[in-house]
């Protein structure tokens, strides 16, 4: 594991919709114990070569842990881009297109400006525009991380459009839990789709020593190790756990033989016993801030009530416990999805009625900087419809004006009838 960071990070002094933007833009870094899988690595480079890369499976099979380390061993960088679910906006999605691909070919994003900051643009005019202005480029990947967050049929039927009418140097990959709504069987049928799912994602046996043998040590007995793969069927998020509870456990081989059952299951008996072993702070504020679809260390404070976040935020990427970092600094990170969802189910269960105070906090610290659409979110998951409403009719203007009229109608329908005629 790497010194901690003793800076203090930006994020505290300038917070906004680019700041956010900027690690959605980032290949997630290598965390701790990371095994190379030079077999899906090398499969991946070759299958980049066609039009349409898709790799799909559930939750925890290592999806954007392969694309990120690909991408970092590639000899092109890629316009790398992580969806989340307010990308469902069809110009939210365009502008972070052309933002991602910016990093890699500069100009794209304010040749695109014109038609994305205008509202009325049918997304064929934008993607065409886009098309053109990479018909010149070479070998160009752009990666659609968490695809499957994406529901809107506008932003499906206009990747189809891409996808039709692809220049030559321009290469798209998609990771998602669900096949993405793209007319895959044609695109199979042309040889214009590459696809990798569980089946290639699960670990080998040499794959699954090497992260066990990483995670507890080299004395590690090969039937605990082939009993493990077996069990989570080379599940990637389940052996990792295996890995974090055997490093407690002084009979590792007892400990194997009680390891039974499905993946959801497992996911929850080994992350509540690594959760058990934890700090009562620290399990409080994994639970605290699990509320939050990304974190830093002033939003933490602010969510929890209490100082030093940065810290125990840098404390818990390092221990391995399933936090993701979304930029080279320190500054922002992730849970895991898994981890995320089992977190929130115990926060409900021992902390219910601090539900609505955890959102409150959430939505004044992101209203103070900004960023409208997750205050909305907050202030609706708090049950306060008044300052959600206020909140909506402050932003509604701007929102409108950047064209995301998308975003504008999910708030309102989020909101109940009166609190919308109250505010002609």
């Amino acid at each position: 594991m790497g010194e901690p960071a003793t800076s203090t990070p930006p994020e505290s002094s300038a917070v906004g919709r680019d700041a956010l933007l900027a690690t959605k833009l980032r290949v997630p870094r290598t965390r701790c114990g990371l095994v190379p899988r030079r077999r899906l690595a090398d499969w991946l480079t070759e299958a980049l070569t066609g039009e349409l890369t898709v790799i799909s499976a559930p939750a925890g099979f290592g999806k954007t842990a392969l694309l990120a380390d690909w991408a970092r061993s590639s000899d092109h960088k890629p316009a790398w881009l992580s969806l989340d679910v307010s990308d469902n906006d069809p110009v939210r999605f365009w502008r972070q297109v052309a933002a991602a691909l910016d990093s890699v070919r500069p100009g794209t994003a304010q040749r695109l400006a014109p038609l994305l900051d205008a509202p009325g643009h049918p997304l064929e005019a934008v993607v065409t525009a886009l098309v053109n202005d990479l018909v010149t480029a070479d070998e160009v990947v752009l990666v659609l991380d968490d695809y499957h967050l994406i529901e809107a049929p506008a932003i499906h039927e206009s990747v189809v459009f891409l996808l039709e009418h692809l220049p030559a140097g321009l290469r798209l990959a998609m990771a998602s839990r669900t096949d993405p709504p793209l007319p895959l069987a044609r695109l199979r049928g042309r040889g214009q789709l590459a696809e990798l799912r569980a089946g290639a994602l699960r670990f080998t046996r040499p794959e699954t020593a090497a992260l066990l043998r990483e995670a507890v040590g080299a004395d590690l007995p090969e039937d605990a190790i082939a009993a493990l793969e077996a069990r989570t069927e080379g599940w990637a998020v389940g052996l990792q756990l295996a890995g974090l509870s055997l490093r407690n456990h002084a009979d590792p081989a007892g400990f194997v033989a009680t390891f039974s059952g499905s993946h959801r299951y497992v996911l929850d008996y080994l992350t509540e016993e690594v959760l058990d072993r934890q700090p009562g702070q620290v399990r409080e504020s994994l639970m605290e801030t699990s509320v939050l679809d990304r974190l830093c260390g002033s939003l933490c404070d602010a969510v929890t009530g209490r100082a030093g976040s940065q810290h125990l935020l840098e404390t818990i990427e390092q221990a391995n416990l399933f936090l993701i970092p979304l930029d080279e600094v320190r500054g922002w990170w992730r849970y895991h999805p898994l981890f995320a969802d089992l977190l929130r189910v115990r926060l409900g269960q021992q902390q219910p009625d601090r539900l609505p105070e955890l959102h409150r906090a959430a939505a004044s610290w992101c209203e103070q900087r900004g960023l409208a659409d997750d205050a909305v979110r907050h202030a609706l998951a708090a049950g306060d419809l008044a300052r959600a409403a206020r909140l909506v009719e402050r932003h509604l203007g701007t929102t409108l004006a950047l064209g995301e009229g998308a975003t504008v109608m999910r708030w309102l329908a989020d909101l109940p009838g009166e609190q919308i005629r109250a505010r002609p």
